[in-house]
């Protein structure tokens, strides 16, 4: 009985530190298995259920509260209903997706958007108006001018990239300032990696 109960604590841990909220999970506590896909290898992954749209909320959550977007002096704060521009998710070796997940995660992103949040979303793609430097994810000056014009009165961006090795994943999502390049905001997240997710990224 007591196994029972310690397996069924374990169980529900694991899917709250996966289902979007902040608290996390060692991966020691995790167990891996062979993926059963015949398109990737019989490397073992973490056996685990991600939320991705748990994980886009907390990352819109973290944005909104981010110290300048909670700044009592500041004037020009992200508001809820405002008008975004809103990128595919890209590796950030290559700026292009062509993965599964990469559609995953944008799409959980500009749901949690537009339904929780109230915000208007236009879409941009990434390659064109960014680029990775050695200091992370910066406008390309020459496209901002023409990316400020297309999109009328949209004053910020949600970029969102990943990154990843065999063991884990990591997503970052970022508030950046159309005007001025500077980020106002940023969120990080780093998950074990899955089955479902090596063969999302394949």
């Amino acid at each position: 009985m007591k196994k029972t109960l310690a397996l069924l604590s374990v169980t529900a841990l694991t899917l709250v530190a996966f289902s979007g909220c902040s608290s996390a999970l060692s991966p020691q506590t995790l167990t891996k298995k062979v993926c059963s896909s015949s398109t990737i290898s019989t490397k073992q992954y973490y056996d685990i259920y991600i939320n991705y749209s748990g994980v886009m909320d907390d990352a819109i959550d973290s944005i909104l509260n981010s110290p300048f977007n909670l700044d009592e002096n500041n004037t020009d704060k992200l508001k809820t209903g405002e008008q975004v521009l809103v990128t595919d998710f890209v590796d950030t070796t290559s700026l292009e997706n062509h993965s599964k997940f990469g559609f995953v995660l944008s799409n959980s992103l500009k749901d949690s958007l537009i339904n929780k949040h109230n915000f208007k979303v236009l879409e941009a793609e990434v390659s064109k108006y960014f680029k990775i430097s050695g200091n992370g994810l910066k406008i390309l000056s020459r496209n901002s001018d023409n990316m400020r014009k297309t999109t009328v009165a949209v004053k910020r961006v949600i970029a969102g990239t990943y990154t990843y090795t065999n063991e884990e994943l990591v997503i970052f999502v970022k508030l950046i300032n159309l005007k001025t390049g500077i980020i106002e905001g940023s969120y990080a997240r780093t998950l074990p990696m899955t089955c479902e997710v090596i063969e999302m990224l394949h």
